[in-house]
């Protein structure tokens, strides 16, 4: 992960210490003179996850953690109820080449999740410095299709331009045409997911090399 240095406040000029004083006729000289004082500011700090991939759902219990549970390592908690996950998390995809692909767990979006419904603006900041999304839709309830619309509209109202940011569209635990459909629980078609993810994160890259940046690595 790599990481910038910013500077918050600067320091005062330091004072004379005592060896300053030091002489041959002072050999443990007392004499000091003070520093001047430093900077003062407050600071609101926000932390936000960083990682390549987002996974993103609404209110459903559409599987995000079992999904990341599945192609990484991380362990996050699943339970057969909505909102499990509170806070984001992050596992790390490993390819044979041994290039590196962190994805984030995003707590789930509700209606009105821009207008910070259920914590929303709390958790869509995360998907800010996501530089594709992965939505997640279960497909066991009646018009899967309308959670995809809901979460563009969140993410749109949010930041103009995060909606469109690349992305796969994933339906978790039943088959439907059109979508990566698979199984976090049985491991079905989890390769297929892993080919896209791999194909937005070269993509990423290139572009990013294109536009003389360094893109992030893991």
């Amino acid at each position: 992960m790599c990481c910038k240095e910013y500077i918050a406040a600067y320091g005062g000029a330091g004072g004379k210490g005592n060896r300053f004083f030091l002489s041959n006729e002072n050999r443990a000289p007392k004499l000091f003179t003070p520093g001047e004082p430093g900077q003062e500011r407050v600071l609101h700090l926000e932390l936000k996850t960083t990682a390549h991939a987002g996974l993103v759902s609404g209110l459903s219990n559409a599987g995000k953690s079992s999904l990341l549970r599945a192609i990484s390592r991380a362990k996050p908690a699943v339970a057969a109820y909505p909102f499990t996950t509170l806070n984001p998390h992050v596992g790390i995809v490993h390819y044979q080449d041994y290039e590196q692909v962190a994805v984030a767990d995003i707590p789930g979006l509700i209606r009105g999740a821009h207008q910070n419904r259920g914590l929303g603006t709390a958790f869509l900041k995360h998907i800010e410095r996501c530089r594709f999304l992965l939505y997640v839709l279960d497909l066991s309830v009646p018009q899967p299709w309308i959670q995809l619309q809901d979460l563009k509209h969140e993410l749109e109202a949010y930041e103009k331009g995060l909606s469109e940011r690349p992305c796969v569209v994933i339906g978790n635990k039943v088959d439907l045409a059109q979508v990566i459909a698979l199984s976090a629980l049985t491991g079905d078609n989890l390769e297929e997911l892993l080919l896209h993810l791999r194909e937005l994160y070269d993509t990423y890259v290139k572009t990013e090399q294109s536009q003389g940046q360094s893109p992030v690595k893991w």
